[in-house]
């Protein structure tokens, strides 16, 4: 029996406030050391290149942490390197492992010799966010803890740069490998593109649920929702341009709440700029996508855009994703990497043509442009792991 090597209670006296609330993470992928540092936002977090050997090491000079998350993958024997780890190793610090194993046994091994966690590759912000934080922390990162359906905002950084068509095949998309149902909510309720491009024409309950919650019940969705397939759902307006709208943040958290309720998944198209009555859409969003094309307008709109979340949010929900990246007469990347000081957290190359004519034969662009589906893969993996049959392992095993 391999000695405890993590406890559930911290210590009530620390030997350093700055030192003993560290968190050190090893890990080998840059998307691994992206959702952790997204997940664990807030905390007093370093992350280094390495595995569970390079943590020993570590832990043989430098003792002063509250918890360690170390990647096991590629280890042929990851107990007998526990042993070494569980032999340098304070008990009063918290262990979490990363790895490649989904086996249930193995996870069962591992918690019986006094892991926190363990959680497997690919780590996506969410899994972190839900799971780990709380054992490492033992707090949850402000809606980790919420109800609902999980609501996915995207909105452009510009005209043109195509968030309305990442939209559509996004919800299309996740609803595909997920299996779950999604809602498509558009809040262009004037001018809006997405009836447009999936050839359906939208009726008045939308704008009736955001001025006036009091007149949308449970028939609102009946009434308002157009069925695009068997799982997925358009609601959506096409008010007037002269129309006088009063859309309230009431409504807009009533007509959420609702969707919520019945949809697994809410991908939200939002105006930019947004108003303080859309305010509650962010605020309830685990995912915010920023979406830009390699610009100047863009650049500077999407670092604006990314402040504006983050001042109703936190940062830690916004992605930047970069629309036609390699499009002719786009900035260099280098370029854009300095003006966003990161690289894109998610990025869709330029397709070509077929995106427009998708748009002008009203159809999905999925069904009609070879690649989009290979490139939306990695933003359906962060919002939801790698699809049904992962999310449904994880709930057996860690719910």
């Amino acid at each position: 029996m391999i000695a405890n090597i993590a406890v559930v209670s911290p210590p009530e006296e620390a030997a350093s406030v700055v030192t003993r609330n560290r968190i050190v993470c090893f890990v080998n992928d840059e998307l691994s050391a992206a959702a952790l540092r997204k997940g664990l936002e807030g905390s007093n977090l370093s992350i280094r290149r390495g595995t569970i050997r390079h943590a020993v090491r570590m832990l043989e000079t430098d003792t002063e942490l509250s918890a360690l998350v170390a990647d096991i993958s590629g280890i042929d024997d990851p107990f007998s390197e526990l042993e070494r780890l569980a032999a340098v190793c304070p008990p009063d610090v918290r262990v979490a492992l990363i790895g490649e194993s989904r086996e249930i046994t193995f996870y069962r091994e591992l918690m019986e010799i006094g892991l926190s966690e363990y959680l497997p590759r690919p780590l996506t912000r969410d899994l972190v966010l839900h799971q780990l934080r709380p054992k490492l922390l033992g707090d949850v990162a402000p809606g980790a803890a919420d109800r609902g359906g999980h609501v996915i905002s995207i909105c452009g950084a510009q005209g043109g740069a195509g968030a309305t068509s990442i939209a559509i095949n996004l919800a299309l998309q996740l609803a595909e490998t997920t299996k779950a149902k999604v809602a498509l909510l558009d809040l262009h309720l004037q001018n809006g593109e997405t009836a447009v491009m999936l050839g359906v024409r939208p009726g008045p309950g939308l704008r009736i649920a955001l001025e006036n919650p009091m007149r949308a019940d449970t028939l609102f969705l009946e009434r308002a929702a157009i069925d695009i397939n068997e799982r997925v759902c358009l609601i959506s307006a096409d008010e007037e341009l002269d129309a006088q709208l009063d859309i309230t943040e009431a409504g807009v958290r009533h007509v959420l709440g609702l969707l919520r309720q019945r949809f697994n998944y809410i991908v939200v198209d939002i105006p930019v700029p947004f108003p303080p009555s859309i305010h509650p859409v962010i605020t309830l969003s685990r995912h915010v996508l920023v979406l830009l094309e390699a610009e100047v307008t863009g650049l500077r709109n999407a670092r604006a855009l990314r402040t504006a979340v983050t001042n109703v949010a936190g940062k830690d929900r916004v992605f930047t994703l970069l629309n036609r990246a390699d499009r002719p007469g786009g900035l260099p990347r280098a370029t854009i990497v300095k003006a966003l000081g990161a690289e894109p957290d998610m990025v869709i190359p330029d397709l070509g043509k077929g995106m427009t004519q998708a748009v002008n034969l009203g159809i999905p662009a999925l069904k009609h442009v070879r690649g989009l589906r290979r490139h939306l893969v990695p933003i359906v993996r962060e919002i939801a792991g790698v699809g049904a049959e992962r999310k449904g392992w994880l709930r057996r095993l860690l719910g």
